[in-house]
């Protein structure tokens, strides 16, 4: 028997085990514009214990590509919500 998952205070909770991995919430990149991509941002983190955690990006619509070209005005929103991501994987549970 293995000892239960340690959930990062980011993480949705669901389906950890299954995914392998931990996953917030994902966050829309919204700038309230028409904009040639959509985007969400996510932490995502693997159920080792020395995983770190990690920003998965994901295109949604939109031509398939593996360059994304976005708006200063969707970089700016995606700045902001990866630091506050980022200030949420730090220092653990809350």
């Amino acid at each position: 028997m293995t000892a239960p998952t340690e959930h990062p205070r980011w993480c949705d909770r669901r389906d950890c085990e299954r995914r392998a991995e931990h996953r917030s919430p994902a966050v829309h990149v919204d700038t309230n514009r028409p904009e040639a991509s959509v985007v969400d941002v996510a932490l995502i983190q693997g159920l080792h214990p020395l995983a770190e955690p990690m920003v998965s990006l994901t295109s949604i619509g939109g031509p398939a590509a593996e360059h994304i070209v976005m708006s200063t005005s969707q970089a700016r929103v995606l700045t902001y919500k990866v630091r506050q991501l980022l200030d949420g994987a730090k220092g653990g549970a809350r």
